[in-house]
């Protein structure tokens, strides 16, 4: 190698790779954990090459799971990778590794458009080695949250150096606008890239009045219209709506609305603001009542109320003192908006996962301070500032380490799951399914008794729950659990064979037909058929015949 050629700034890269490898490296060894298993492992729509196409036309959850998402261009991925692999999961570690890097790079490249080189260095490694992005780094499908983080720090980071020449030219723009349709097929997040594009021409760019800069930008901006408005057509034809999730639990079953919603987030937004600032505790799932579902404004909403309206009037305040670090406020507003609950429900609370492109707004705030702090000349505010970043990026990589020991496989990281979060009621459950799959029946319906205990209004749990105690041959406790199901959602479809069976086994025949008559209202076709056989056994049980010369309703369901 001619070291006369290295120059300075491929120093910096090699530390930030470095960084970013010491901080996931160890997930490389990692089993299919928690989502990866219905994704990728047991998803037969990405165990092949042959019609790859069709996976542009459906969700990136099964139907049977939800049908939530819309990620074809992560799906393809994961199929060429299933492939190349043979299903071995170390292959997508190693390019979810390979992401990981690509991404903290794209992060320096960014932020050095708009930082002097030691602050985007340090921008950059500060992201590199953040510990939220474990969940993103030590699991498979985590790389739809890379790809899209690649793509959008990209796509700024050329609208910032053409704008800082001029005008935005055609290589430029067809660049960004590459770069976004990739993004939107990866996650549906990569949506925000339109605002974020705005906040940067708002907090970094000077030049003519915003008339002039309209005019110069307008066929650019109907061209990011366009796409964004194509995606949305076809997000809505896969999904039939725009939102593309289911939303919580709590926010269907307690019938909460957007306000309800509002409140809640408001409540929850300093652990938001923990987990990017001071991530000390991590944990796979945030649900009540470990943390507070809500409804209306008090007393308890002012902390999140104050931090919230405080960064943005803070972006606001910034924008001629410190531009980068105005623009970083915005970055991170913007993309937290999507993942929010505050636009549309999200299928979550908290999700540490969604937490990483709106940390690069973080980063370079954190870039924004160093560039003022080396402004300054203070040669000891320098050394200060140095040890204090270098103890931060120790500790960042030693938890982060220390984290990804979390997501070898699935019974480490539930039994850490109920450890990190011992009030979330989705913890017990998630673990009372894993161990109930392996035989392990006592353990399985004390943790299942956990979750009902604190939680017991979310159907979707209360049916599973239901569903697994049939098939233990509990059916007493199969019965109540669904019976509970029904009264909170008497027209859900779903369980409703297990519910009969259970009590046709408990010779309970006269509610057992009423509730086969109540399931074939709700369900057509085959399925039906197994309610109408319901029925005629319950009759007969019953001793109730019918006379030979009555047409049989019954006979009349296709």
């Amino acid at each position: 190698m001619n070291w006369r050629r290295f120059r300075p700034w491929h120093a910096a890269a090699a530390t930030i790779a470095i960084l970013a490898l010491l901080a996931c490296v160890t997930s490389l060894g990692h089993d299919f954990t928690y989502d990866d298993g219905n994704i990728v492992q047991t998803n037969a729509s990405v165990h092949t090459l042959a019609g790859m196409w069709r996976l542009f036309g459906q969700t990136y959850w099964p139907k049977e799971l939800g049908g939530d998402g819309y990620r074809p261009l992560v799906m393809s991925f994961f199929a060429l990778q299933w492939v190349v692999g043979g299903g071995a999961p170390w292959l997508f570690h190693l390019v979810t590794i390979i992401l990981a890097v690509a991404a903290a790079l794209s992060v320096q490249w960014c932020a050095r458009a708009i930082l002097p080189a030691p602050a985007a260095w340090a921008a950059a490694a500060l992201f590199a080695v953040h510990p939220v992005h474990v969940e993103v780094t030590g699991g498979i499908v985590g790389q739809s949250e890379l790809i899209v983080a690649l793509c959008i720090c990209l796509a700024v980071g050329i609208y910032l150096r053409a704008r800082q020449r001029g005008a935005l030219g055609p290589h430029a723009a067809a660049a960004i606008l590459g770069l976004y349709v990739l993004g939107l097929l990866a996650k549906e997040h990569a949506i925000v890239l339109p605002l974020l594009l705005a906040a940067a021409e708002w907090t970094m760019i000077s030049g003519p009045p915003w008339r002039v800069r309209l005019r110069e930008l307008r066929l650019f901006a109907l061209l990011l219209v366009a796409v964004s408005s194509a995606f949305l057509l076809v997000l809505a034809q896969v999904h039939q709506d725009l939102a593309g999730f289911v939303p919580y639990p709590a926010f269907r079953y307690l019938h909460m609305g957007a306000l309800d919603r509002a409140s809640t987030m408001l409540t929850l937004m300093p652990q938001v603001a923990r987990l990017l600032v001071f991530p000390t505790h991590l944990s796979g799932d945030y649900s009540p009542p470990d943390v507070a579902i809500t409804t209306g404004f008090g007393v308890a909403q002012l902390p999140g109320f104050f931090l919230a309206a405080g960064v943005v009037l803070l972006a606001i305040a910034l924008r001629r003192r410190a531009p980068v670090a105005s623009f970083g406020l915005c970055w991170l507003v913007i993309a937290f908006l999507p993942v929010s609950n505050l636009l549309v429900p999200a299928g979550f609370l908290i999700a540490e996962r969604t937490l990483f492109l709106p940390s690069v707004g973080v980063v370079l705030v954190a870039g924004a301070c160093v560039s003022a702090v080396l402004a300054r000349g203070r040669q000891q505010e320098r050394y200060v500032g140095g040890a204090l970043l270098a103890s931060l990026l120790v500790l960042g990589v030693v938890r982060s380490v220390d984290r990804q020991r979390v997501w070898q496989n699935n019974d480490v990281f539930f039994d850490a799951l109920v450890k990190d979060a011992p009030l979330s009621y989705r913890a017990h459950l998630l673990r009372a399914r894993v161990i109930g799959r392996e035989n392990r029946v006592a353990e399985a319906v004390a943790e299942y008794r956990v979750a009902m205990r604190l939680f017991p209004y979310d159907v979707k749990m209360m049916l599973t729950i239901g569903r697994d105690y049939q098939r233990m041959n509990a059916c007493p406790l199969a019965i109540a659990v669904l019976q509970w199901s029904y009264k909170l959602d008497p027209l859900v479809a779903e369980g409703r064979d297990a519910y009969v069976d259970c009590l046709q086994q408990q010779h309970q025949w006269q509610q057992s037909r009423a509730e086969a008559l109540t399931a074939l209202s709700l369900v057509s076709g085959r399925e039906s058929r197994e309610f109408r056989a319901d029925v005629a056994r319950a009759d007969s049980a019953l001793g109730r015949r019918r006379p030979t010369h009555v047409i049989d309703h019954f006979a009349l369901f296709p």
